[in-house]
Formats: structure tokens, C-alpha cells, sequence
């Protein structure tokens, strides 16, 4: 990955993407390389750095959630909702926040000149805060998978402290697993899904609002699915 500078303009080019990322006062578009060319290819560009890349960014997230999935399932039962519902809602809010800071922790760490905006949408039927991480797109490839990864990454922690420290409140924690595996299985679009999408040098494809919702509805019911097949096998 390359960065450069024109002008008022920030621009990131990846020789294994077929697109060049140029951001301008927080706006960010994805050109074509041909309609970059078109547009810059005759002015001076000035180079500013290499962003190095390294694959162990994302495969050491990789290994943390599985480890702390396995050692999960392993050692209690996991429910899609049990009678703990309220003490194991308050640590999910707790935990909405860790998952937050994760992927500002580590964009800022690999871009520190991005500008952290926080939001709140629905996602299917789940109420969810979310990073705008558009910034990750100024990164290399396995940096930027990093980020989208860092949210579970951090949420894996705190339960992996639990089970080690305090392992009688780990029935409170089932809300928390189920919050990762919503986000870390690339079924529904959220940090898992745009992971593989970047794996494979994809962008994700916007759809007309009717689309976007059959296409989330449809999702997460999958998801649901996935998440009642995960409860039947711990019983």
C-alpha cells in the first residue's frame, strides 16, 4: 500500500486492488483505476509512505476468538437466553463498549490521523452502535481486517479474563458470545462479513433501501438459525 498526497487530497493505492481510495475532508471515493488515471494521472503526486502490511495482524485475532470460542463451549453451556437475561444484558452494554474501543484503539493505531465517528443503527432486529471505520481504507489489507476484527478481539479478552479469574460469572457472559459470533460469522454485514469481503480485495455493493432490507432480513434470520443450532449442541 502507497500513500500519497495531491493538493487537499489523501490517496491510497493497492497494487492487488483494482481501485484507488482518494479522501477529501473526511469524504472518501473509490475510483476505478482507469478514472484515477484519467484524473491524476498526469499531475504530480507526492509520495508521503509505505504502509507495510503483515498477515499476523489478522491471524492473531483469528486464533484469539477461536480460542476463546472453544474454551467457551468447553467449559459451560451456551443458551440463546436463559434466566440470566438481566445481569448478562448489563455486561453485554459493558461490552458493547470494550467492542467499540476496539476498533478505535486499532484504527487510530494503524491510521492516526483518522477521525473517529460513532453511530447507533439496527441491524436486522439488533439495536448496534458502530465505528465508522472508512479510514481503515487508507491501511494495507491485513491491517484493515485487523480493525474490523478488533471489536470481538477486545470482547474476547475480557471473556477469556473471566474464565481464567472469575469463572462463576461466565454464565453472565453468554450474551457477549452470542454478540460475537453475530459479528464474527460472515453471515449478517457486520465486522466478519466485511473481513472476507477484504480478504478477497471486494468492496461491499450498495443496494436500494427495499434490497438492503429483504437482503438483512433474510440474513438474520439465517443468523438466528445458526445461533439455535450453536444453543442445541452446547445442551
Amino acid at each position: 500500500m502507497k500513500i500519497f498526497k495531491h493538493e487537499e487530497y489523501t490517496i491510497a493505492q493497492d497494487s492487488k486492488r483494482d481501485f484507488t481510495i482518494v479522501e477529501k475532508n473526511n469524504n472518501f471515493f473509490k475510483l476505478d483505476n482507469a478514472t484515477f488515471d484519467s484524473l491524476f494521472g498526469k499531475e504530480k503526486l507526492e509520495f508521503v509512505r509505505n504502509d507495510k502490511d503483515n498477515i499476523l495482524y489478522m491471524m492473531g485475532m483469528i486464533f484469539m476468538i477461536l480460542l476463546t470460542l472453544y474454551l467457551y463451549f468447553r467449559t459451560t453451556t451456551y443458551s440463546i437466553i436463559d434466566v440470566n437475561f438481566l445481569p448478562a444484558t448489563l455486561v453485554l452494554i459493558i461490552n458493547i463498549f470494550i467492542h467499540e474501543l476496539g476498533h478505535v484503539l486499532f484504527l487510530k493505531i494503524f491510521y492516526p490521523k483518522s477521525r473517529v465517528k460513532i453511530g447507533f443503527k439496527f441491524m436486522f432486529i439488533w439495536p448496534a452502535f458502530y465505528v465508522d471505520t472508512s479510514y481503515s481504507y487508507m491501511v494495507s489489507k491485513y491491517k484493515r481486517i485487523a480493525i474490523y476484527l478488533a471489536g470481538n478481539f477486545m470482547n474476547c479478552i475480557y471473556v477469556l479474563l473471566v474464565l481464567l479469574f472469575f469463572p462463576k460469572q461466565l454464565p453472565y457472559c453468554y450474551l457477549v458470545i452470542s454478540n460475537v459470533l453475530v459479528n464474527f460469522i460472515p453471515i449478517v454485514k457486520s465486522d466478519g462479513y466485511y473481513a472476507v469481503v477484504t480478504l478477497f480485495n471486494k468492496t461491499n455493493i450498495k443496494k436500494d433501501k427495499v434490497a438492503t432490507t429483504l437482503e438483512d432480513a433474510i440474513r438474520g434470520i439465517i443468523m438466528f438459525g445458526v445461533l439455535g443450532i450453536f444453543s442445541w449442541l452446547s445442551q
